[in-house]
């Protein structure tokens, strides 16, 4: 399940449901861009700025011990987001900086 990042537009993917998330304004984010998980109550977020974030805005209070993915790009240091995961390797993730578009991947295509 790719995402891609052509130019300035990023579509990155849930950490948790592997789905592309959907670009929202968002004040508590600096740049005020947000991209959100789809799925019924999922509060998984993505921002340039602060990388993936849990928001339970208008909902129950989120257990927020939950330890989230943070991968930075060691060009810059911006937060990366998920591009691709293979579902036939669950272990795969591809992850891709928002600012210079360097990706690193973890996990093995065996």
């Amino acid at each position: 399940m790719p995402g891609t990042a052509p130019g300035s537009s990023i579509h990155p993917l849930c950490y948790e449901h592997h789905s592309e998330m959907t670009l929202l304004k968002f004040v508590s984010s600096q740049d005020g861009i947000a991209y959100a998980c789809q799925e019924p109550d999922c509060f998984v977020h993505y921002s340039r700025s602060d990388g993936y974030f849990l928001n339970a805005q208008n909902h129950l209070p989120i257990d927020q011990t939950e330890i989230l993915p943070r991968q930075y790009c060691s060009r810059d240091g911006h937060p990366m987001f998920l591009l691709e995961v293979q579902p036939k390797h669950p272990n795969f993730r591809l992850w891709r900086c928002p600012k210079c578009s360097m990706s690193v991947s973890a996990g093995q295509l065996t």
